[in-house]
């Protein structure tokens, strides 16, 4: 035999004993009287028993009634909790959420956002992990994170992608270097030099790797130091060892004294940094609000760096 019992008439049943009145517990429902007695009625048709005696003093639960009251209290419980729990993830009212970004988003684009993100959110849980580009492609199709802050290098039918901002790379170097003389400055130029590179998996790398393929010896040429960190690359720099290619988001966060930056113009030391993720996985209210204020704060960056842009270079020569 098949019942179809609904929660309305459950919770009405509920009421009606927390209350001990058919009349309290149909104000505590919304409902009229009538309509309250008649969601009991039901209840009582479908299980084929009687639940409470009914008389001018009040109502009484009966031996089945009391025995219905056992079995279904706590599972009625469990399920407005769970009703209650999933409302709140979609209000982002509770929850966590783990990404991914590069190193120069978290420098730049991340503390704005989670400070934006907690004054909307203060009860939300987030973990960011900082690491190269191909690791983060990688964690997103592991699924150990829910999206990256990343560049999309090559097209991949199972990732989506939604861009945030342009970014250029650009050269450091000593004020007193060679290569401050150039009005222009390309990958072939920095390519004889000492080059302080970030190590593989970053896009730097990668770019600076795949234009520089048709030149092996030229790509060779030059002793290279391979880092993790960009602030490893600037001490180094400092030290003398070399020059270093790094990503113009980052550079006002660095320590630039005494050192010279000037964007490399070729179009392939340019990436389009934005929220990647698995195209067969919807991202979480809480992962969507988040990504929203990655949104606000790349806006943001993209105004000031266009007011800076009419007044003086975006990066300092």
């Amino acid at each position: 035999m098949t019942m179809s019992i609904k929660y309305r008439p459950l919770k009405a049943f509920l009421l009606a004993v927390q209350t001990g009145s058919f009349t309290h517990a149909a104000d505590r429902l919304g409902v009229t009287q009538p309509s309250f007695t008649a969601l009991i009625r039901d209840l009582e048709d479908i299980l084929g028993v009687r639940l409470f005696d009914r008389n001018t003093r009040g109502i009484a639960l009966t031996a089945a009634g009391k025995d219905f009251l056992a079995r279904i209290e706590r599972p009625v419980a469990d399920l407005e909790e769970a009703y209650r729990s999933i409302l709140d993830l979609a209000a982002v009212r509770r929850g966590s959420v783990v990404v991914g970004s590069l190193p120069s988003t978290s420098l730049t684009l991340v503390p704005p956002a989670l400070r934006m993100l907690r004054a909307a959110h203060p009860t939300l849980r987030v973990r960011v992990v900082e690491a190269h580009n191909d690791d983060l492609v990688t964690m997103v199709r592991t699924n150990q994170i829910e999206f990256a802050i990343a560049a999309m290098l090559a097209p991949a039918a199972d990732l989506a992608f939604q861009p945030l901002l342009e970014d250029a790379f650009a050269a450091v170097f000593p004020a007193g270097h060679e290569l401050a003389a150039r009005p222009r400055l390309h990958w072939r130029d920095v390519a004889p030099h000492d080059l302080i590179l970030l190590s593989r998996g970053s896009s730097v790398r990668e770019l600076y790797d795949e234009a520089m393929g048709d030149r092996p010896s030229t790509a060779t040429a030059a002793s290279r130091y391979d880092v993790t960190h960009m602030t490893t690359a600037i001490r180094l720099v400092r030290q003398g060892l070399g020059i270093t290619v790094l990503p113009s988001l980052a550079l006002p966060e660095l320590d630039l004294k005494g050192l010279l930056a000037c964007r490399l113009a070729d179009a392939s030391a340019r990436r389009t940094i934005g929220v990647l993720h698995r195209k067969d996985r919807s991202l979480s209210a809480a992962a969507s609000a988040f990504a929203a204020q990655l949104a606000a704060v790349a806006a943001s960056v993209i105004r000031d760096a266009g007011g800076k842009a009419r007044s003086k270079p975006a990066v300092p020569r």
